[in-house]
């Protein structure tokens, strides 16, 4: 009857003495170890974590920075490391430098990241890729090829195309042909109106030298508006058809200036042909 408790006992030790012996600090390291290697640093860093506060051992805190420095988390490598510095005690230089060294080691790591457009931390420091090679590109993709070489946002100058030939005669003889119209229908108007100052004076049978002077000078501004009238217009359509005809040939060059004198009224066309 006394056999029987010594062989429980013995069967416990043989059943759980593994499972015990696999919950020890060793084991939890190792599968700590495990894990970061594998990729798996959010289990290997929280391992690594209870291991600090049942030992106190600042060299977890250090290996839970070289766990995230292995999975490209440069960041909390760099918090990690930095406070294995701030808890450890009684370091000897050389363990000091070797948490530094691993600190300006990411440091260095996340400026070039952020020097050749900000690479994810996670994604793989390198990949492999198999090399391209470039065929020479056939005459048919040679002006493809030109424009896509050209820098974004340079474009070419826009070229505009020259005018028509004579467009400019042709624009200032309809100026100057409407203003010989307005200068005609000035005139008319002048002349009615001394007309008109005329019949009052027929009409009252009496000599006024008010009137009779304003006579004249509407009779004479209806004149000149005549006379600068037709030349602008003949003026006008003289350009008008020298724009015609610049078309097929060499436009001249032509000038026109109206002249007016005390009785008289008129315009002078130069150019050359």
């Amino acid at each position: 009857m006394a056999q029987r408790p010594i062989l429980v006992l013995i069967l416990a030790a043989v059943l759980f003495g593994p499972a015990a012996r696999a919950e020890g600090p060793e084991s939890k390291e190792r599968t700590a170890r495990t894990s970061c290697l594998s990729g798996d640093y959010a289990k290997g860093v929280a391992i690594l974590a209870e291991l600090f506060v049942d030992t106190r051992d600042p060299n977890h805190i250090y290996n839970q920075g070289r766990c995230f420095e292995q999975n490209r988390k440069y960041e909390d490598a760099i918090g990690r490391f930095q406070e294995y510095l701030r808890v450890a005690r009684n370091l000897s230089a050389e363990e000091v430098s070797e948490a530094k060294k691993h600190i300006a080691d990411c440091r260095q790591i996340l400026s070039e990241q952020a020097s050749a457009g900000s690479r994810p931390a996670d994604a793989p420091a390198t990949e492999s890729t198999a090399p391209v090679t470039a065929e020479p590109p056939g005459p048919e993709t040679v002006g493809v090829a030109a424009v896509a070489a050209q820098p974004s946002g340079v474009t070419e100058p826009t070229v505009k195309p020259p005018g028509k030939p004579g467009r400019g005669l042709r624009t200032a003889g309809i100026v100057v042909g409407t203003g010989g119209v307005a200068a005609v229908v000035a005139g008319v108007l002048l002349n009615l109106k001394a007309s008109s100052l005329t019949s009052e004076m027929e009409e009252l049978d009496g000599y006024d030298p008010d009137k009779e002077s304003s006579q004249k000078s509407y009779r004479n501004l209806g004149m000149v508006g005549y006379g600068v009238g037709a030349a602008c217009i003949a003026a006008g359509g003289v350009l008008y058809l020298l724009g015609h005809r610049a078309a097929a040939t060499q436009a001249p060059s032509m000038a026109f200036a109206p002249i007016i004198a005390p009785g008289a009224a008129g315009a002078a066309l130069t150019g050359a042909f």
